[in-house]
């Protein structure tokens, strides 16, 4: 639940900064077919971009070792979540908003297949005219403006003249030739299952807009006069019954005639659609993994101070085997790579990390003996084996607020009270620390060309 609400919040994030930088900097351009493929290519990135994150192209450890990296700022949707959302209900309203999610997801698909519907029923009661190199001219004896949809163009040819048809015609067979039936359904499915965000609808918009703004360009520049189709357009306002379909008079008129009459822009414009490479680059840093960071900065605090020794064997102990698939996945971010250096710190590091990792994943209630190491240390070469453990059965009982709360109306069940929970669970924190320390001791003043035998430390 938690992962869909994070990966939901960071395509949001994507939509609004890939909408921002098309209106900012693409849609004054009269480069429309570049502005076509720009909406519908970062349209789809948007949706790997959360996925695949920085990591995907840059290596764990480079990130770590990157100054330039760890200094930029990122995006904490998990703090955010924390602040807003009380810990003891996160779990009811986590289901709240999925279920909002859902329903809005039905609704908008419902309303998709209702015009779905209304389609086919417009286009039983069509007749066609004429059919000539794919495209199939359809007449409707009903007041509805020209529109098309796939390869069909759909217009009453009793509402306008000879002259009026040919050009409405050569307008639609533009959308029909291009294929722009494809944009407008993606651009429907980006805001069913976006329905939440509003950048997600101005990007509809924008690509049904742009896609009339290139098929007037098309117009224009086969021939056409410039004023009687702008006439044209006047003659043909309405609204279509269909968003699904490509309509002869979608946008804005008083837009597409300013557009009609702009001064064509240079090709050296098209320069701005380098600038979405470090836009994406940027994205993919802020949606990094901040757990790592902390972490590596408190590796390097610690690692001036401490003996280092070499991994030689990374091996793990997980009963649970959802747990261990989840481990596994994320294996790359792992702080212990073997063949590189640890230290004591960073295994305490690697603990925390898994631990922020097991409870993205709903896992809660996990204490410092849930995850441990168990380090071999009878190699020699300054070389270790280690063996991370993790086991979620084992829980330590929790102080409830609630004093009343502790006393289990079942009969054989142990009481605690508020004093010998507080002084078990400090005497655990107090010995985990003990052995901490005295590992490092043990390792610091160990021989290891001497060592015969194995021994082992459990932290």
């Amino acid at each position: 639940m938690h992962i869909l609400s994070e990966y939901t919040l960071k395509i949001s994030l994507c939509y609004g900064v890939i909408y921002l930088f098309y209106f900012a900097l693409l849609k004054p351009l009269t480069n429309y077919v570049s502005n076509r493929f720009f909406l519908l290519i970062s349209s789809v990135i948007a949706f790997l971009i959360p996925i695949l994150g920085i990591d995907f192209f840059i290596a764990p450890q480079t990130i770590n070792a990157s100054s330039f990296i760890n200094n930029m700022p990122s995006v904490n949707i998990n703090a955010a979540g924390k602040i807003f959302i009380p810990e003891d209900s996160s779990v009811n309203i986590a289901y709240m908003l999925f279920a909002l999610f859902i329903a809005g997801v039905i609704i908008c698909l419902s309303h998709f297949f209702i015009q779905l519907h209304s389609f086919k029923k417009i286009r039983s009661a069509a007749e066609l005219i004429d059919e000539t190199n794919g495209i199939k001219l359809y007449h409707l004896n009903m007041d509805i403006i020209p529109f098309s949809f796939s390869n069909a163009i759909y217009v009453n040819k009793l509402r306008h003249s000879e002259d009026e048809l040919i050009e409405i015609i050569r307008h639609e067979s533009v959308h029909v030739h291009q294929k722009h039936t494809i944009d407008v359904l993606m651009a429907e499915f980006i805001c069913i299952f976006n329905w939440y965000n509003p950048f997600a609808w101005l990007i509809k918009h924008a690509i049904k807009q742009n896609l009339e703004f290139l098929a007037d360009d098309v117009v224009i520049k086969k021939g056409a006069d410039k004023k009687n189709y702008q006439y044209l357009l006047l003659k043909v306002m309405g609204h279509s019954p269909l968003t699904i379909a490509s309509s002869l008079n979608f946008s804005s008129l008083k837009k597409r005639i300013y557009m009609m009459n702009k001064t064509k822009t240079s090709k050296k414009h098209l320069l701005k659609f380098l600038f979405v490479l470090p836009v994406i680059g940027l994205m993919m840093l802020a949606f990094r993994d901040t757990d790592s960071k902390t972490v590596n900065a408190n590796e390097k605090r610690a690692s001036t101070n401490e003996e280092t020794f070499k991994l030689s064997e990374l091996t793990y102990s997980i009963a649970n085997p959802d747990v261990a698939m989840i481990v596994k996945k994320e294996q790359a971010k792992s702080l212990l790579q073997v063949g590189h250096p640890f230290t004591i710190t960073l295994i305490k590091n690697e603990r925390d990390r898994l631990k922020s990792l097991l409870e993205k994943n709903g896992y809660n209630n996990i204490t410092n003996h849930s995850i441990s190491f168990l380090i071999d240390s009878s190699l020699t070469n300054n070389s270790f084996s280690v063996q991370v453990n993790i086991d979620l059965q084992t829980k330590i009982p929790s102080v409830n607020k609630n004093n009343d709360a502790l006393n289990k109306k079942s009969t054989g069940v142990t009481s605690y009270n508020n004093n010998q929970l507080h002084d078990f669970i400090s005497s655990m924190n107090n010995d985990f620390d003990h052995g901490i320390k005295t590992f490092a001791s043990n390792l610091q003043s160990l021989n290891m060309e001497n060592v015969s035998t194995e021994n082992y430390s459990l932290i």
